[in-house]
């Protein structure tokens, strides 16, 4: 939301900027000094939208933060909103210290301190006792720190603050950096749809994500075929579009073999590549059904990672999509991805995100709660799409119960 409002100061200024060069240069009536203070006023809003607001030099700047009643949360002295670091998070977050599955989803912003880890964790430690934060919990391991503040506001809306900190190499760059990010828990709007769209409305959800073994889901598997790690001769291939596109399977000391979706392409062009399989399943007889699936998102490059417009086909390296009749015997889809590039505005519905190069286990919301209920199950399909991707699926079933 922060983000969001800069932004606006931000291009609404820099509007007003461009008209008011045009007028000088129409009518000559622009001083320098006042087209120069508009131009140092519109940097400095850029500034703040990409650094994040400094006390000193904004006066009058309410953050988000401040809005709830918790007061603003000041950035490491010397630390540097870093852009590179910030979009790329995702090639690198899985060299830091493993987060919380509950804090994995938030939104982080990526700065690059001049201190040790260890310096940044007491800093903030002093900082948000000060600032009336109670600290909820704190994670050490060799590869850094995690650590959790919270804090009650206006009407009783508790916010968390998170910090993590550790080293991490990138494109030839060793670093320090500093994640933050906070989560707010706003009781009321939970239990209300208001500001929901129509697709909210009518969804069952996302389904669950895990980074550990959760246990094997319960019910029957539907699939009649041995699963993928033993083969996938019984299902068919999909390879679509110019390039090298592969399905093969791959020793995991894990799993022994999985599945493996590959792609290389050249041009910034889409392509499939995984395995389906026709199915004629029918499901008056169950209450539940749901997708179980256990995969790895290695590699990804598309235009449309996880489906951010959705006018295209949704991309990601790691997906699997159900075709279904429902009651009117009319087929439809429904399909879930997953990625783990650090992208703000991505379809929460139909993907998820993981973390690169680590197992994540997947149970779907129950398909027979969607809103034009599947009858019987025509196909399932699990592959990858976009520009260049690897992915793995160790483990794929339907399961009803």
């Amino acid at each position: 939301m922060q983000s969001k409002k800069a932004f606006f100061y931000f291009c609404a200024t820099s509007v007003i900027v461009l008209i008011l060069f045009l007028l000088s240069v129409l009518t000559g009536c622009l001083s320098l000094s006042k087209l120069e203070k508009a131009t140092k006023e519109l940097e400095e809003l850029n500034r703040q939208f990409r650094e994040g607001p400094v006390k000193e030099t904004s006066a009058g700047v309410i953050s988000l933060l401040d809005s709830l009643g918790v007061g603003d949360v000041g950035n490491y002295p010397g630390a540097a909103y870093d852009n590179e670091l910030n979009d790329n998070l995702g090639e690198f977050k899985n060299q830091l210290i493993d987060i919380p599955a509950q804090y994995h989803n938030v939104l982080y912003t990526v700065r690059v301190p001049k201190s040790p880890a260890e310096d940044v964790i007491k800093f903030y430690d002093s900082q948000m006792e000060t600032l009336g934060w109670e600290k909820d919990f704190q994670l050490d391991s060799e590869k850094g720190f995690f650590a959790l503040w919270q804090k009650e506001g206006y009407e009783g809306i508790k916010v968390e603050f998170i910090v993590i900190t550790g080293d991490i190499n990138y494109e030839k760059r060793n670093e320090t950096v500093i994640l933050t990010g906070f989560v707010i828990h706003e009781q009321a709007k939970d239990k209300s749809s208001q500001g929901k769209t129509e697709d909210e409305e009518d969804s069952i959800g996302p389904g669950t994500v895990c980074f550990e073994n959760p246990g094997a889901i319960e019910g029957e598997g539907l699939l009649m075929t041995k699963p993928v790690s033993m083969g996938v001769e019984e299902w068919d291939k999909w390879l679509q579009g110019e390039g090298k596109n592969n399905v093969a399977l791959k020793d995991d000391p894990m799993f022994i073999k999985v599945v493996e979706f590959d792609r290389k392409h050249i041009l910034d062009d889409g392509g499939a590549a995984g395995i389906y399989q026709p199915l004629d399943i029918d499901l008056q007889r169950f209450s539940s059904v749901k997708v179980w699936l256990i995969g790895k998102v290695i590699d990804e490059d598309g235009g449309n990672i996880a489906n951010v417009n959705k006018g295209y086909f949704p991309e990601s390296a790691v997906q699997v999509r159900i075709k279904y009749l429902d009651e009117s015997n009319t087929e439809k889809e429904w399909y879930h991805g997953f990625f783990y590039s650090n992208i703000i505005y991505y379809d929460k519905l139909n993907f998820s995100l993981v973390t690169k190069d680590k197992w994540f286990w997947y149970e779907s919301p129950n398909l027979l709660e969607l809103k034009d209920r599947p009858q019987t199950i025509k196909e399932i399909r699990v592959y990858g799409f976009g520009w260049n991707f690897t992915g793995q699926v160790a483990e794929v079933n339907l399961i009803g119960s």
